[in-house]
């Protein structure tokens, strides 16, 4: 990945990550799903779980500050790594360029070995949610968390 900035660390490279599985968020100012990372990163990151976000403006790549990025971490309570992906290089190596969708908040999750192991695409998940839909999509999620933190 190529954020322009970090929030919630210095920096971080891909590489630092290997033998961790992690969950890859692409997030924008759209607030949902936000709840359900900070659970995921509650529950799991204690037992191995590495939460990383990355900004990508929503609709369009756009510049962007560290600071706006930092005050909507705060403002969801995120502790985990955020990197500014203002010109969306990142989500388009992950996502939108390869996959067959526009979504910019899709939800990867990566093995130790750094291969894409489960996609959620459009971060439509909550755990509490009335829509049966969005809990079978956090049970799905967390079902993918726990079979890879359990092989690793």
């Amino acid at each position: 990945w190529t954020p322009r900035g970090w929030v919630n660390a210095d920096s971080l490279e891909l590489k630092q990550l290997r033998g961790k599985v992690v969950l890859l968020r692409f997030i924008s100012d759209d607030t949902t799903g936000a709840d359900a990372i900070g659970e995921l990163y509650r529950v799991y990151h204690p037992r191995g779980l590495a939460v990383v976000g990355m900004y990508a403006p929503s609709p369009m790549p756009a510049e962007t500050s560290v600071d706006h990025v930092r005050q909507l971490a705060s403002a969801h309570g995120f502790e985990f790594p955020i990197g500014v992906d203002s010109h969306w290089e990142t989500l388009n190596r992950y996502w939108i360029d390869q996959g067959d969708s526009e979504l910019t908040s899709a939800t990867f999750v990566i093995d130790g070995k750094g291969i894409v192991r489960y996609i959620q695409p459009d971060g439509q998940y909550d755990k509490n949610s009335s829509n049966r839909a969005m809990r079978k999509e956090y049970e799905k999620l967390e079902k993918a968390i726990e079979t890879l933190l359990k092989s690793e």
